[in-house]
């Protein structure tokens, strides 16, 4: 009888503004993902994602109804075991038990259940990251826990990165970053991260837009080299065939060559050392430059952009007759751009503020933490959200590259959307828990 008391005393104890704005994103998620299904001749997908929806809340009030302490020390354990199963799916590769979409091996099939084990890797990393430096803060002082933590970071988006899904290995990083900042990890160590974020930045656009890199270990020097004569303004001493990959913008205006061609694409995929994939690679160059591929690369972006702009101020309603983007990414990477098609400026506003009100939430819940624990687990499940907020939304609008990364709450995934909800269940289990606001006593 106690137990179950404590129980309903943790579940009225419960932040009901944010499990609200959980429940109310989740249930326009469903309705968006209701839409873009019909579009793409698949009702299916509200059933399927209608089932996650009761699956990752029952494990949403599992985690909010024990205490976060208890998981906290089963992070090494969870960690672990999120590394060993990305690594399963590499090994099961070409087998029935792995699955291959769109050239990704990122699902695990055992029996009828389908997994990402990518998306709950995630939250096995916060908690991971978590404990590791709350063992070892005393120690936070020096460059060598730094090194680790960027190592243990390394290893999940590593194996991810394989699959390959660049998108999703990039959530990592924000999330250590904002990890090793809360816990008070000198700045001077955040700031070689920041600075490498930059560095990457002008690689993107100088080696492989201008240099245009091919992606292989063997032409990673000479695009480099081909950087530097164009930032020195001497390009005219470079042998010609390498002047010719330089590709300057004023030839590219006038012969549109696609930023991936066919041939180009066999003949990487042909070489030894492939470090980033031609389809990858055209994603960068027509970020800077739609026009390079208008019918290829480029075509995604431009239909996301027009199937916005088609929405107006109030949208064309709901189940829309017009489809401008592509029937398998509707409900998915670019549901967004179906949000803004279907309810406009006003709702996409709207979803905004609800996005972000979620977000200060969860970083509120942090706030009134009892410990440094619940501090870094709200405040990198909240980089989780923001990272993919963002990116979703700046990518749908041609503000980012174009990444294969869904929309918290929103797009149709049930791994994900469990995520989702377990490290909002950690957050309400935070809050739970947490500091009383008069006598500032647990």
């Amino acid at each position: 009888m106690n137990s179950l008391s404590k129980l309903l005393k943790n579940f009225l104890r419960m932040n009901w503004f944010l499990f609200m704005l959980m429940v109310a994103l989740t249930v326009a998620g469903l309705w968006f993902i209701k839409s873009a299904g019909e579009y793409a001749d698949n009702a299916d997908l509200f059933v399927k994602q209608e089932k996650y929806a009761a699956v990752s809340l029952a494990v949403y009030l599992l985690l909010t109804l024990t205490n976060y302490e208890w998981w906290l020390k089963l992070a090494p354990l969870f960690f672990t075991a999120a590394l060993a199963t990305l690594l399963a799916l590499l090994l099961l590769k070409g087998t029935p038990l792995a699955l291959t979409i769109n050239g990704a091996t990122s699902w695990l099939k055992v029996g009828g259940v389908i997994l990402q084990p990518a998306e709950p890797a995630k939250i096995a990393f916060i908690l991971g990251l978590s404990w590791f430096l709350l063992v070892l803060g005393e120690h936070r002082g020096k460059f060598w826990l730094f090194a680790l933590t960027g190592l243990l970071a390394l290893l999940p988006a590593v194996l991810i990165l394989k699959q390959p899904d660049l998108g999703t290995a990039l959530v990592f990083f924000p999330i250590t970053l904002v990890i090793m900042w809360a816990a008070n990890l000198p700045k001077r160590y955040l700031l070689l991260l920041a600075a490498a974020v930059g560095a990457g930045v002008l690689f993107a656009r100088f080696v492989i837009y201008q240099a245009w890199w091919d992606g292989t270990a063997g032409d990673l020097w000479p695009a480099t080299k081909r950087t530097a004569y164009v930032v020195a303004g001497a390009t005219a001493k470079l042998p010609a065939a390498q002047q010719a990959k330089l590709t300057p913008l004023t030839a590219r205006k006038k012969s549109a060559p696609p930023a991936t061609p066919a041939d180009t694409v066999g003949a990487v995929n042909k070489k030894a050392g492939v470090l980033v994939k031609p389809y990858q690679l055209g994603r960068i160059r027509t970020f800077f430059d739609p026009d390079l591929d208008p019918l290829g690369a480029g075509w995604t972006i431009r239909q996301s952009l027009n199937t916005i702009g088609s929405g107006g101020f109030s949208g064309k309603g709901f189940v829309s007759e017009y489809g401008f983007l592509p029937k398998n990414i509707a409900y998915n990477d670019f549901i967004f751009a179906v949000i803004g098609e279907e309810v406009g400026f006003i709702g996409s506003a709207l979803f905004i503020l609800g996005q972000g009100a979620l977000i200060f939430g969860v970083m509120h819940v942090a706030a009134r933490a009892k410990d440094s624990g619940g501090v870094l687990i709200c405040l990198g499940f909240a980089a989780l959200l923001f990272t993919h907020f963002f990116q979703n939304v700046a990518m749908t609008i041609g503000l980012t590259p174009i990444t294969g990364i869904p929309l918290p709450f929103i797009s149709y995934g049930g791994s994900f959307l469990l995520t989702c909800m377990a490290g909002m269940g950690l957050v309400q289990s935070v809050w739970i828990h947490r500091k009383n606001f008069y006598n500032h006593q647990p």
